[in-house]
């Protein structure tokens, strides 16, 4: 009963005892081994919060891939620190991803974060292509480092309709290339068909992405024949209407002039 009774209050010295270096060092392991990164909006404010006690007079430091913030160019101007409190705020861009850390004066890192920005495509909302002729759409994305980019493609009268991966809704027609570092960030649709007509959607890997799609419509090929051949019509009904008028309007004034020759020869 008595050991019982000690062992615990044993156990809360040990603990107690244990330095801080070796807190921190439990602490940037079990940061690490988390493995999921955090996400933020590229152009909104970011905070880091290290919550590791400090000695009084003690001051945090932060690093980015290892290198001190302050010594980072691209940060200047756009992040906010107090090495006497333990937030880190940074108005974040594109290029601000990578791993940051915190630590205690001098020592070793005590937590870790690995920064991503959170990836968010863009589409224009509609796309025309004329039936037989190539479909081009590029799908942009922010946020950094970039990634993977899958295709799918719904019918676009219906709002419930599955997503369908383009290569299995649209065989080999379909083919993807590298844009500004995106990987299948390009979808070239040959010989567009009206039957390829709905919705697509760009979606960047990752749960935390934002898809964006863009409707596309297929034209008929003849569609930019049928207005010049109703303009064609229009002349030419225009053009009859006129030379009926002409001849209407010319052919009293002759029968007068006939009359009034006839009239001279009698007198």
């Amino acid at each position: 009963m008595r050991r019982q009774f000690v062992l615990p209050w044993a156990l809360l010295f040990i603990a107690l005892g244990v330095p801080s270096n070796a807190q921190s060092e439990a602490a940037a392991a079990a940061a690490a081994a988390g493995g999921e990164p955090s996400y933020y909006v590229v152009g909104s404010f970011h905070s880091l919060n290290c919550s590791v006690p400090a000695e009084a007079g003690s001051s945090y430091v932060w690093r980015k891939n290892g290198t001190l913030v302050e010594e980072h160019p691209e940060l200047r101007g756009r992040y906010t620190l107090d090495h006497s409190v333990f937030k880190f705020t940074v108005r974040t861009n594109e290029d601000d991803y990578g791993n940051y850390s915190c630590a205690v004066g001098g020592a070793a890192p005590a937590l870790t974060w690995e920064l991503r920005g959170k990836p968010h495509a863009k589409l224009a909302p509609n796309t025309n292509v004329v039936e037989g002729q190539t479909l081009r759409l590029v799908c942009k994305v922010v946020g950094k480092p970039y990634p993977e980019v899958t295709w799918l493609v719904r019918n676009a009268s219906d709002d419930d309709a599955n997503l369908t991966d383009v290569r299995v809704a649209l065989g080999e027609r379909v083919k993807f290339n590298d844009t500004a570092g995106v990987k299948n960030s390009e979808l070239l649709l040959e010989g567009a068909q009206r039957t390829d007509a709905g919705v697509y959607t760009c979606q960047p890997a990752g749960n935390s992405s934002v898809p964006a799609e863009t409707v596309v419509r297929v034209k008929d090929m003849y569609a930019a024949l049928w207005p010049f051949l109703g303009i064609c019509a229009e002349v030419f009904v225009l053009c009859a209407i006129i030379l009926v008028y002409e001849k209407r309007r010319t052919k009293p004034e002759l029968d007068d002039s006939d009359t009034d020759n006839h009239e001279q020869k009698k007198s």
